[in-house]
């Protein structure tokens, strides 16, 4: 039988299909995702978890003039293969090739040039408002947000706005119980807490049919069956965040079940005002070994081998060398281990950052805030405020999203926060949205920042132990590559303020 990805050109060829040739063109674009995506670094387990949720949406919407964003974008490549874009999907993260996250240059499909997290909800409530004033108001209005990403403060921002207005705006809120490690926070318990679907959904639908039932009372009888109703709905409690904000909230459904999925999305396409639709999917669905170390499998090396039958990786390529984020995160552990005043703080990048070992050894001085950036920094200048050395680890391109907290919380306060940015310089495959390349010139803006970039191995532990014996702020950037080593007649000189290594 002739395959069928191949055959879609567009998200409209997709109406043409079977219901049975839709779970087989799902089965496919995973297929594709595994042959494409063992071969290099990539966002693996993520995409594998959106395959029918993705597939709903375009049969749904009609994104040619609806609109669609991915929140962040790391889970858009099932979006990328339906929409014009398989014939050059093997290209993707290569040079010249199909970027790793969505690009209107490539698409008009992709609206946004994404890889931040939290933005989308502002970004789909200003499309709708542009829409609905330029007379364009049976356009559709869909966000997909993942629950790594619903924490950030902007994301709070939007709901409240888009509430204050009752915007005809649909949020899928993509829960996979992950960010890129296990997700964190009161957000996360509450999130856990709405699995109880049947009986929620089933209670509250009876309770609308009992209101409803009643015949016309006084103002005081409606007073009491209202307060009656909102008592009932926080002692059931799920989705009453959402609610409390002007969202009607529908789930969790099952974002693996494609009928499913495309039934209680016609539903909801023809009602009004903000509604959230809580998604369970599962990080890595449909090979095993991701969806049971959706971590590991998150952005995992390039695999080396992969047993065709049961699509179970043999192993994966070793790593050539030693990093600058390797080096610093040992770095960090040695000083830890010698004072008891040192903590780290990462934004959802235990992981990236190499930080695993520290949180195991040192879990009353590790804080993963999640991804709140600007939430880690204050936070931080709180820790130093209050007599302690925090250390933000963080990639280059996501400190940019705290810049007004460097500036007031630690700058201005001339606070002892010292700064690890990751990535510095350009990310290679990642793209533009994570290029480090503008760490220099905006910290260099502000008062009491000192900047400082090791040349080698020889130099991480003496400048982080300068760091942390500095009474200011400063910062350490270093890139997403393998250790340089740096010759020299004798060992190198010591960390001096103001002055660097010339090498040649």
């Amino acid at each position: 039988m002739a395959r069928l990805l191949p055959q879609i050109h567009s998200p409209a060829d997709l109406h043409r299909l079977s219901d049975e040739e839709l779970q087989d063109l799902a089965y496919e674009i995973r297929q594709e995702l595994i042959k494409v995506l063992t071969t290099r670094p990539a966002h693996f387990a993520s995409n594998l978890g959106v395959v029918e949720l993705c597939l709903a949406l375009h049969l749904t919407f009609d994104f040619s003039k609806d609109r669609l964003i991915w929140d962040t974008g790391h889970q858009i490549y099932p979006h990328k293969l339906i929409t014009g874009r398989y014939d050059r999907f093997h290209t993707i993260r290569t040079k010249g090739g199909l970027m790793g996250f969505p690009n209107p240059a490539e698409s008009p499909y992709d609206l946004f040039m994404t890889g931040h997290a939290g933005c989308s909800v502002s970004c789909i409530s200003g499309l709708k408002a542009a829409d609905d004033h330029l007379g364009h108001k049976d356009r559709k209005a869909v966000a997909v947000i993942g629950d790594g990403a619903l924490p950030s403060g902007i994301v709070f921002e939007a709901f409240n706005n888009i509430g204050g207005m009752g915007q005809d705006v649909l949020v899928i809120l993509n829960d996979n119980k992950m960010s890129i490690c296990p997700r964190t926070g009161g957000l996360a318990r509450y999130l856990d807490q709405c699995r109880m679907t049947e009986f929620y959904q089933g209670s509250k639908r009876r309770l609308n049919q009992f209101l409803h039932a009643i015949p016309v009372l006084g103002p005081m009888a409606q007073t009491a069956l209202e307060q009656l109703r909102d008592g009932v709905k926080a002692m059931l409690k799920h989705g009453m965040l959402f609610e409390e904000l002007g969202f009607r909230y529908f789930g969790p459904v099952d974002g693996h079940d494609l009928p499913g999925l495309r039934k209680i999305l016609r539903d909801l396409k023809t009602q009004k005002g903000p509604i959230l639709l809580h998604v369970f999917t599962v990080k890595g669905y449909g090979v095993e070994q991701a969806a049971a170390d959706p971590v590991t499998y998150h952005a995992p090396p390039v695999f080396e081998k992969l047993d065709p039958q049961s699509g179970r990786v043999v192993a994966f390529k070793k790593g050539g060398g030693k990093t600058y984020t390797d080096a610093v995160s040992a770095a960090i552990y040695a000083a830890m281990q010698r004072d008891p005043h040192v903590v780290v703080l990462t934004a959802a990048m235990c992981q990236g950052n190499k930080l695993e070992k520290i949180r195991e050894q040192f879990p009353d001085r590790f804080y993963d805030v999640g991804i709140c950036e600007s939430h880690a920094v204050a936070f931080a200048a709180g820790l130093a405020k209050g007599g302690l050395k925090p250390i933000v680890d963080i990639y280059s391109t996501f400190l940019q999203r705290a810049f007004d907290q460097i500036f007031q919380e630690v700058c201005l306060q001339n606070l002892p926060v010292v700064f690890c940015m990751d990535r510095a310089g350009l990310s290679g495959p990642d793209g533009p949205t994570h290029h480090g390349a503008f760490d220099i010139p905006y910290l260099r803006l502000f008062p009491n920042m000192t900047l400082m970039a090791p040349g080698d191995e020889a130099d991480v532990q003496p400048m982080l132990d300068f760091a942390l014996q500095h009474n200011g702020p400063i910062a350490l950037r270093y890139p997403k590559a393998n250790l340089e080593r740096v010759e020299r007649d004798g060992p190198p000189p010591p960390i001096e303020f103001g002055k660097a290594e010339v090498i040649r």
